[in-house]
């Protein structure tokens, strides 16, 4: 796979390291995993957390750095198992490919949660970061 492709399922797929374009704001390298897996090839991230993701940085009007995006299976179970984290679901929407922890340099979190509001219902709350997710069905708030 030489380029980044929409699949049937509403996931662009591609193979780790390739740098390319998604949109007019976000590379395929902000999103893929960040393990060292030697067999951590394929990397995929939601078209829909995507074209979210575009709608908060075009009203932000300001660069929006990735901290996490898609994790392969490995990675989330090291994440899991590190203890780093107190909330590590055991599905994990990293895993999916349908979360990314966010944040605006130029935006306190708290000034940032009230327009990723707009987009998602899905938001755990860190000091640095805002964890979101497509999760939909309801109202979702939790604190790393």
């Amino acid at each position: 796979m030489t380029n980044t492709i929409k699949t049937d399922d509403g996931y662009y797929i591609w193979n780790k390291g390739e740098n390319l374009w998604l949109n007019n704001w976000f590379k395929t390298k902000e999103f893929e995993c960040q393990c060292t897996n030697s067999d951590c090839i394929e990397q995929k991230i939601s078209i829909e957390l995507i074209d979210r993701l575009t709608k908060i940085r075009t009203e932000v009007n300001s660069p929006m750095r990735i901290s996490s995006g898609y994790r392969c299976t490995k990675h989330q179970e090291e994440i899991r198992n590190s203890g780093t984290s107190t909330v590590v679901a055991k599905k994990s929407t990293h895993e999916l490919g349908d979360a990314a922890d966010i944040s605006v340099s130029r935006l306190t979190i708290s000034a940032l949660m009230p327009i990723t509001e707009k987009q998602f219902k899905s938001i755990g709350i860190a000091n640095n970061f805002l964890h979101v997710d497509l999760r939909d069905d309801k109202v979702r708030r939790w604190k790393y």
